[in-house]
């Protein structure tokens, strides 16, 4: 299929220039002057003052107050109207769903995060599948409720799930621990809420947020690595979320570390997220209970091993459970292969660790670390920083919200404000007969 190329007419020139200016405005974080945006813009004064003047007339831009007193006469300040509007980030998590609703500048606002199955159910079936889409738009529709509170505009949601996405159609294509497959959620989301909505790999959602607003803003190379019970990765290269051949990319939980190892719900063996996963700590955490190597942790969970959870991992973890320490020594172990092998592979400035990992990362940092000091090539390891992510378990619902902040930065023109419609046929015969 032969590419489409669209010519640098005047429109083009004009929405470039409009994304240009918008996003220096959010990169510096501060008001700045019109003089100052002229100089880092390249664009003559007239166009800049134009342009301006267009995104305040859609309200995406403000007058922030006057320059510092200086020879000559003081400019205005520009800055980001974080006021002009909302933006809803979701999350369909396993087991849970979760919301925030921001301001134009990623102020949270509000948010919320509610359990959609009891612990140890799993939602298979259709009718599982139902209820939890049923949470999860009853939760958007009060996210909703507090983002249009004062006929405050809505821009969009940004939904992040854990798994596969066709993003030409926003079609959760296959989530293998949800056991979901070809669930058009874009579509149904836009008939049902009526706004604009960006369907991503919750990984990729979170890596995003991260580039732009958490540890990784605006490290251009960076790998984001997110565990829930699986194990997710979103890849940043030269500023780009890297998609592949078809939007697929960043499935490094799937990775074969193992060929005999566990089975893993994607229908192989010994993958990365069976070996490093919260579900395979609790696993191995039982099983030293079950053995009488780690009695400590019954009284935590109140002597049932099946009771056990991370959070219970973690808390035992902080008392020092030798039992425990070892079993998080080793996932740092994985971990740190797995990354080496990343590192090797993309070369990136920085590793962020989200969702769970961010949790037990003084326990797994350090063998992690260790191992990748052995594995990767020291030339592509030299300089990596491996990290913890900015927003832990509120990463992915964070960049729901810079989903949509994205694009808006990227193609303003398209988020300007709909003209109020048209008076009835009727009314303009007889506003005229009136004249």
């Amino acid at each position: 299929m032969k590419r489409r190329y669209r010519t640098g007419d005047q429109t083009w020139v004009r929405e470039r220039n409009l994304a240009i200016v918008l996003n220096y405005l959010w990169e510096a974080g501060q008001p700045v002057s019109r003089a100052h945006l002229v100089q880092v813009s390249g664009l003559n004064k007239s166009t800049v003052g134009s342009i301006l003047a267009q995104l305040q007339s859609w309200g995406l831009v403000k007058d922030s107050g006057m320059s510092e007193p200086r020879p000559g006469r003081p400019g205005t300040l520009i800055d980001m109207n974080p006021e002009v509007g909302r933006l809803i980030g979701a999350e369909i998590g396993v087991g849970f769903v979760s919301a925030v609703v921001t301001d134009l500048k990623a102020g949270v606002l509000w948010r919320h995060k509610i359990e959609t199955f009891e612990d140890g159910e799993m939602p298979a079936t259709l009718q599982d599948q139902a209820r939890v889409l049923k949470q999860t738009e009853d939760l958007v529709h009060e996210a909703i409720q507090q983002a249009t509170a004062g006929e405050t505009r809505l821009f969009g949601i940004g939904l992040g799930v854990p798994g596969l996405v066709d993003h030409a159609t926003g079609t959760l294509l296959f989530a293998p621990n949800l056991k979901w497959s070809n669930v058009p959620l874009r579509d149904m989301w836009q008939k049902c809420f009526g706004v604009p909505v960006v369907v991503e790999n919750e990984a990729n959602a979170a890596a995003l947020g991260e580039w732009m607003l958490g540890v990784g803003r605006q490290v251009d190379n960076f790998v984001y690595l997110s565990a829930g019970v699986g194990l997710g990765g979103g890849l940043m290269i030269n500023g780009k979320l890297y998609g592949g051949r078809g939007g697929f990319a960043g499935e490094v939980g799937h990775m074969t570390l193992d060929p005999d190892g566990p089975p893993c719900n994607c229908g192989s063996r010994g993958c990365w997220e069976v070996l490093i996963g919260p579900t395979a700590i609790v696993q191995r955490v039982r099983q030293a209970v079950v053995e009488g190597r780690a009695t400590n942790l019954l009284a935590l969970c109140g002597g049932d091993p099946e009771a056990i959870r991370m959070e219970h991992v973690l808390q035992a973890a902080e008392h020092g459970e030798p039992a425990v320490l070892n079993t998080l020594d080793e996932v740092g172990r994985y971990l740190g292969i797995g990354i080496a092998n990343l590192i090797n592979t993309f070369n990136p400035s920085l590793v962020v660790l989200g969702g769970v990992l961010s949790l037990a990362g003084p326990y797994i940092l350090p063998r992690a670390q260790q191992e990748v000091n052995t594995r990767a090539l020291a030339v592509a390891r030299k300089g990596v920083e491996i990290t913890l992510s900015a927003f832990k378990f509120d990463a992915c619902v964070m960049g729901g919200a810079a989903l949509i902040l994205h694009e808006i930065l990227n193609n303003p023109a398209l988020w300007q404000p709909k003209p109020p419609p048209a008076p009835p046929f009727e009314d303009h015969v007889r506003f005229a007969s009136v004249l």
